[in-house]
């Protein structure tokens, strides 16, 4: 169960396919009760080909982006497909580099030094989760990049000005794409109660700080000043249920399988999943749905009044969030 022990509260209530679209409106990406994402990142991938365009045009070079793989992890090597397959499209160069799963520390290391100092290397990433063995060092991995080459916004100086600013120039790409899903249900979200599963300090840190944000430096209204909640490993199984019925927004970030099921959500409440991981049940196999989230996707979109699905929801945004990271570092190292 997902036990543990949670008194984490933020409480600031001062307040592919082809993508290309001309005319999307924001209902496009709502059928039912069920939020695509796939329309939404649409938008931003349409405005970053044609600033890549611009950037080919004018420096006459594509941008670069090198995705570094370690080990076999299947929900990793599905998110680098993905961040390939659009970026490709936008008109990105993409490459990726695979070790092994045994791969030393040190050469890692000096992987990511070799892409840092390659001046055709316009932005990194170091997919995590990273092997058992080389976990405990991720954060040196991360730091080991250079943060006007981090896409991800993961570096310890990116991750500071993340939280120090209110416009911080290089953003994370999964809390970006959170609060583009929420833009596009587009219900402030001032005085609302919200439970964000998981604390990591690249996912689940960084949405509770936006979402518990003061409305006087949220760039929208529309996504600031909630009563934030956070849950953990060590939240008890009976108080997770307890704090997520009562809250009117669920953001999963965990990747385990049915983790939120109906039981725990209130009739009417926005249930966001970020989770994803690989499921082999004989229903997995047989529908050929073998990614799923953190959430019980087919009951709770019974009950909630608007459910993202997995795969189809959070991811396309994330990716896309991604490259409109790069450009920006891209244009800003010629600059």
């Amino acid at each position: 169960m997902f036990c543990l022990a949670i008194k984490h509260f933020f409480k600031l209530t001062i307040s592919p396919t082809r993508f290309l679209v001309t005319d999307t409106f924001q209902t496009a990406s709502i059928k039912n009760n069920i939020l695509y994402g796939k329309p939404v990142a649409e938008r931003i991938l349409n405005r970053c080909q044609n600033e890549c365009k611009e950037y080919i045009e004018k420096y006459n070079h594509r941008p670069k982006l090198v995705a570094i793989l370690v080990g076999g992890n299947e929900s990793s090597k599905l998110y680098v497909r993905n961040k390939q397959r659009i970026a490709e499209h936008v008109g990105v160069d993409f490459h990726v580099i695979n070790h092994l799963m045994h791969v030393t520390p040190s050469n890692l290391i000096d992987t990511i030094q070799d892409l840092n100092n390659d001046d055709s290397v316009d932005g990194i990433i170091l997919q995590l989760p990273l092997p058992l063995h080389l976990i405990d060092k991720t954060e040196q991995f991360i730091d080991a990049i250079r943060s006007d080459k981090d896409v991800d916004g993961h570096t310890t100086l990116n991750n500071y000005s993340y939280r120090q600013s209110s416009s911080p120039f290089v953003t994370i790409p999964v809390v970006d794409a959170v609060k583009e899903m929420l833009l596009e249900i587009g219900e402030p979200l001032q005085g609302k109660d919200v439970v964000v599963i998981g604390r990591s300090k690249y996912v689940g840190t960084p949405l509770a700080l936006m979402l518990s944000q003061s409305n006087i430096t949220a760039k929208s209204d529309l996504i600031s000043g909630a009563t934030v909640t956070i849950c953990h490993r060590h939240t008890p199984s009976t108080n997770l249920t307890w704090y997520c019925k009562n809250a009117d927004i669920i953001i999963s970030a965990v990747g385990r399988p049915k983790l939120v099921t109906y039981r725990m959500v209130k009739e009417g409440a926005i249930v966001i999943d970020v989770g994803i991981s690989k499921s082999w049940t004989d229903k997995a196999v047989v529908s050929n749905k073998r990614f799923v989230g953190d959430v019980d996707f087919d009951e709770v979109k019974r009950i909630a009044r608007w459910v993202t699905p997995v795969p189809g929801g959070v991811g396309a945004v994330t990716v896309a969030c991604l490259i409109s990271n790069l450009l920006k570092l891209a244009r800003q190292r010629k600059q």
